[in-house]
């Protein structure tokens, strides 16, 4: 580590990119996992440089904002941000010959590939995302539009319903006055009479 700069604490991170420090120990695990290293101190813990807070910054834009996984940004910003002697060398290069150059050259580029892959997946589930929604606010609509048919449906039928039960108490109210006009309208006959029916 150069001693002109400046290390931060997981405090100090989690202040400067406003998350808690669970968070930053989260996002940390998941560069770790796919190769990004950082420095650490004698207790083991991690000590921050100006290159891990640019890289942090970028993850916390791809997993905020591009709705990257957790996972998925750790190993696009392990593959961009890494240092480029993680063996341990103390930042002196190892020599390679040809081959081993040309081998190393391609995980970069199958990196690179991935990278890619995973934004335009990202970008195509985004879109899919939007059709998505927008076709569920147009089921929401329809279905409101048909609970709104059934109620004005039900509340014509109950009008109909309420019309005929009065309807139907009229006309009984008035045939029950019409027997009873007719019965005042029979002469009245005597005891005898109405019992040997003459």
């Amino acid at each position: 580590m150069d001693n002109t700069e400046r290390a931060y604490t997981t405090k100090e991170v989690s202040t400067t990119l406003n998350v808690v420090d669970s968070t930053i120990r989260k996002w940390c695990l998941a560069m770790e996992k796919h190769g990004y290293t950082f420095t650490k101190n004698e207790h083991n813990q991690r000590l921050f440089l100006e290159k891990d807070l640019v890289a942090l910054r970028h993850y916390q834009t791809m997993v905020k904002e591009n709705n990257f996984s957790m996972d998925n940004a750790g190993m696009v910003i392990a593959s961009r941000f890494s240092s480029p002697f993680p063996n341990g060398s103390g930042g002196v290069p190892t020599v390679k010959n040809e081959n081993e150059e040309r081998l190393s050259a391609r995980p970069d580029t199958r990196s690179d590939e991935r990278i890619d892959k995973l934004i335009e997946h990202a970008e195509k589930q985004e879109q899919f995302n939007k059709e998505l929604l927008e076709r569920l606010n147009e089921q929401q609509k329809y279905i409101e539009k048909q609970h709104h048919y059934i109620e004005e449906k039900l509340k014509e039928r109950d009008g109909n319903l309420m019309e005929s039960l009065r309807t139907l108490q009229e006309a009984k109210l008035e045939m029950l006055e019409l027997a009873a006009t007719k019965e005042e309208e029979k002469p009245k006959q005597g005891f005898f009479a109405r019992l040997f029916g003459k």
